[in-house]
């Protein structure tokens, strides 16, 4: 039987949450702000954080296809802009000044900064001022997939052709290096989405064998592309033997948690409800971290001890993480969401445009009369 969707996700919020500190570890340690080598026992472990992001793709999957279930395209569109745009242009914003006066990001233009506040500054060849940013553009693409999917309805029986569409073009993508492939259904990280929303089926319609299939399909594409096109870094650190076994054991792990997610083994946290405040903080944590820390290790570490200035980067990311979720996120993406609202309603009054093109104008009453 279908689940309700009325309960929220609180697992959910917690395993975002996970991801982003993963992704924020990794960078953390890896600052080029320390001014060398720092935290070798540490790099051991937050290298793998890396694979943060991987979760977050996986989580993606799940959340999009429970997202888009019932609603149009259009509503859709709305949903996504409305959450993603705000947090960005303000950390495009925030990562602005420091850029244009060298102290942060790849030297970018006035002009190169601008085109970053539209999310697709890689379609137009220009270099992220954000190191995160990247994967924004995936999931741009990603959504851009689900909403043309949305045109045509969404139902259990065309997401699994859906999903093995996908699945079977990405692999055809890889063998015949097809650019054009390549960048609308993205090899290296589609398993990941696809596996999110084959577990999205199980939570929503129970266990079936087609969805786990997809599911472990995925698992052996993400290990064998780890392992063999990726994981160079956590070799280097873990050493050459032991490296493709750990990265099997954490993309293993990875799995396992999002399909006890999907089967409700996780359902006792949803007695936490403070986790939504963690899931609340993920996303601007996750787009604001790097340049706290960088910002504030390069002139603290000459002064103070290294694990005294990591402890206050990150206590000073998830402030700042904290405030913007707290204070500006709500107050924006109600702006946005209402005004895309308003223009998508707009958009579908067709009846106020005549056949011949001109606009009806609604006349006084006694005009009428």
């Amino acid at each position: 039987m279908p689940t309700s969707r009325a309960a929220r996700l609180t697992e959910i919020d917690l395993l975002r949450f996970v991801a982003a500190a993963a992704v924020l570890a990794f960078h953390f340690v890896e600052l080029k702000a320390w001014g060398g080598v720092e935290f070798a026992g540490l790099r051991k472990v937050s290298v793998l954080g890396v694979y943060g992001v991987q979760l977050f793709f996986m989580i993606s999957g799940f959340v999009i296809l429970m997202s888009v279930w019932g609603r149009t395209a259009g509503e859709f569109a709305v949903s996504r802009v409305a959450r993603l745009y705000p947090a960005y242009w303000l950390s495009v914003g925030v990562l602005g000044v420091p850029a244009l006066t060298g102290l942060y990001g790849p030297g970018l233009k006035p002009w190169e900064i601008l085109a970053n506040l539209t999310m697709v500054q890689q379609g137009l060849r220009i270099p992220d001022l954000g190191v995160v940013y990247w994967t924004l553009w995936a999931e741009l693409r990603f959504y851009l997939l689900i909403g043309l999917f949305a045109l045509v309805g969404v139902t259990y029986r065309r997401c699994v052709i859906f999903l093995s569409a996908w699945l079977f073009l990405a692999l055809t993508a890889t063998a015949t290096k097809s650019a054009l492939l390549e960048f609308l259904f993205m090899p290296w990280c589609a398993h990941y989405f696809i596996a999110g929303m084959a577990l999205y089926l199980v939570h929503r319609f129970g266990s079936s064998a087609v969805p786990w299939a997809l599911v472990g399909f995925c698992w052996i594409l993400a290990v064998v592309r780890a392992v063999t096109e990726g994981g160079v870094r956590v070799r280097e650190y873990v050493g050459q033997a032991a490296g493709p076994y750990l990265i099997i054991g954490v993309l293993t792990a990875i799995f396992v948690t999002m399909g006890l997610l999907a089967l409700g083994r996780l359902a006792w946290l949803r007695r936490r409800p403070a986790l939504a405040t963690l899931g609340a903080l993920t996303y601007p944590l996750y787009l604001l971290h790097h340049p706290v820390g960088a910002l504030l290790v390069a002139p603290l570490a000459p002064l103070l001890p290294k694990g005294v200035v990591l402890a206050v980067a990150v206590t000073a990311a998830l402030l700042v993480a904290h405030t913007v979720s707290r204070w500006f996120e709500p107050w924006a993406m109600g702006r946005l969401r209402t005004a895309l609202t308003a223009s998508l309603a707009a958009i579908r009054r067709e009846n106020e445009i005549p056949e011949d093109g001109t606009r009806m104008i609604e006349l006084p009453s006694k005009v009428r009369a």
